[in-house]
């Protein structure tokens, strides 16, 4: 009886400890899609005030080539500890095979975090992620030759949802996932938003004329007349 009441406590305290590290990780992450409106949703989950949206967007941390070696502390440093919800948004957490490990990663650090996962029509995603590619000096290629390889290839990748789901299905219950798609988000903002924070389980009725307003993540140094120049090369 002894002993098992020091493994008890072992155990008591294991978690304790386990649970006294987790503390101020974030509870929600929006996975991606890549050009998906992941801007735009983490600008609306922010405006919330259960909500604490990282002022970095894309923290990459569970991208081993991203920011992972900066450890847990530095991405604790990016969270405001007493909010109820707090989350960060990284399109790359959806980019398997390209990156892998990373639902498990996740997994390992916030166990019990709640997943969004925002999509729309995959060859829009797919034409609009090979313009913005284009747009900032990425892609030389026309269109039809970056899709020519169509195995492995990281516009088409991007936008097969199911498999980049079945990698986070393996580690998190349907329950902890919420798929949004972009199309209903902009269509029917606010019942979109407040199918989110029922998801969230804060405050469904918050309403703010923000969410009016359409969010781009800046890029940078663009090509000139990038929109039509990426048309007329497509083919």
């Amino acid at each position: 009886m002894a002993l098992f009441s020091v493994s008890h406590k072992h155990q008591e305290q294991g978690a304790k400890s386990r649970q006294e590290e987790r503390y101020g990780l974030p509870n929600l992450i929006i996975l991606g899609a890549m050009k998906c409106a992941t801007t735009s949703l983490h600008y609306y989950l922010g405006l919330h005030p259960e909500i604490f949206m990282s002022r970095e967007k894309e923290l990459n941390f569970f991208v081993r080539e991203g920011n992972w070696n900066k450890g847990i502390e530095w991405y604790k440093s990016n969270f405001a500890a007493k909010a109820r919800i707090r989350g960060e948004s990284s399109p790359n957490y959806a980019n398997y095979p390209f990156s892998r490990g990373v639902p498990e990663r996740i997994y390992s650090c916030v166990p019990e975090a709640k997943l969004i996962y925002i999509v729309r029509d995959p060859i829009s995603r797919i034409i609009s992620h090979y313009m913005h590619q284009y747009a900032v000096e990425r892609e030389n290629r026309k269109l039809s030759e970056a899709l020519a390889n169509l195995d492995d290839n990281p516009y088409v990748c991007r936008s097969k949802y199911f498999m980049q789901l079945q990698q986070y299905l393996e580690f998190f219950p349907p329950s902890n996932i919420l798929i949004v798609t972009q199309e209903e988000l902009y269509s029917h903002r606010q019942r979109t938003l407040k199918e989110v924070f029922r998801f969230l389980e804060v405050d469904d009725s918050f309403h703010c004329r923000d969410f009016f307003s359409i969010r781009h993540k800046s890029s940078g140094k663009r090509r000139r007349n990038n929109a039509g120049s990426s048309m007329f090369r497509m083919f």
